[in-house]
């Protein structure tokens, strides 16, 4: 095959028994959620398999940074072997077999390998609860374009076509609050978000992005320090006062702290990060604050997320 062929045949669209589904935004009363699409390692593999014969490639991983992975997938093309790289942080259950696995799928989607699932239309599905989490009651179908000619699925395009009435995004609280603490422009949230979701990212995935680049603006405006004044008493009085109420401790409070700003305590803070991190405190719930809690790793954490900079009007 020449270039062209070996490119029209990696990004060719996969049978729907090789595409899996999770839930990504859901609604505000968690009964319905965005169905974001994947293709599994194995499809992966056989489609390489097919492609490059299974001599023809082969692929390498190696620890990126703390909680995070780095896979690489070489094929032969001619006598040169090229590669392409790509990584993912460990996943919260099986975290380092999670992290191995998403980052070869990132990988893959470099060489194209499933990208065409990234242009699927917003599709709002029945949910469940599952654990701490949610899954789909029913996998859904995939419109033409994106199975196989030829290839048969259970559910007409039509009924793809009924199930994309989309619901109001609920945009969780803490999101709203990072980006107003970014200073971006609060109409441009919205449609920022749904990008977002349309390529697949995660709710921690933006989280964990808007974080870090809310900690890279402290530290280029010296340590945090916007010209504002410290934050005054009063504020402080607030911080502690309304944390209390959503069940939180003085220790919850500064892993907060340094996890949003990179600081050790509110009499660091300036009066707009104090006044930010009042807004975040009404507004989000307990369990969305103790996740971000529990969720830190220091301020390096999840600047690896494949969010285009260009995109985020910071």
């Amino acid at each position: 095959m020449d270039a062209n062929q070996i490119v029209e045949a990696l990004q060719a669209p996969f049978p729907p028994e090789d595409i899996e589904w999770r839930v990504g935004s859901t609604n505000k009363d968690k009964t319905k959620g965005l169905a974001l699409a994947y293709i599994t390692n194995r499809a992966i593999q056989n489609r390489l398999d097919e492609v490059f014969g299974p001599f023809g490639w082969q692929n390498q991983f190696k620890e990126w940074k703390q909680g995070s992975q780095l896979c690489g997938i070489s094929v032969k093309f001619g006598d040169e072997w090229i590669t392409k790289w790509d990584g993912a942080d460990d996943s919260n259950q099986e975290a380092t077999k999670g992290g191995l696995s998403d980052s070869m799928k990132r990988a893959a989607y470099q060489w194209g390998i499933g990208r065409y699932l990234y242009k699927l239309p917003q599709n709002w599905v029945d949910i469940e609860p599952i654990g701490r989490s949610y899954k789909i009651k029913k996998k859904p179908s995939l419109p033409s374009w994106a199975i196989p000619k030829g290839c048969k699925q259970d559910r007409s395009e039509a009924y793809y076509e009924e199930q994309r009435s989309e619901p109001d995004i609920s945009i969780p609280a803490t999101i709203r609050a990072k980006w107003e603490a970014g200073g971006a422009n609060p109409d441009m949230l919205e449609s920022w978000f749904k990008n977002c979701l349309e390529e697949g990212k995660t709710i921690e995935d933006i989280d964990r992005f808007l974080t870090g680049k809310i900690q890279e603006k402290n530290r280029t405006n010296g340590n945090g320090s916007t010209g504002n004044g410290t934050a005054s008493e009063k504020q402080r009085k607030a911080i502690f006062a309304i944390a209390k109420s959503k069940g939180l401790s003085e220790e919850n409070i500064k892993q907060l702290i340094g996890y949003l700003n990179n600081k050790q305590s509110t009499t660091e803070l300036t009066s707009k990060e104090a006044s930010d991190l009042i807004s975040l405190l009404k507004e989000a719930e307990q369990d969305e604050l103790l996740a971000m809690i529990s969720n830190s790793r220091g301020p390096n954490f999840g600047q690896s997320i494949d969010i285009s900079d260009d995109d985020l009007p910071f």
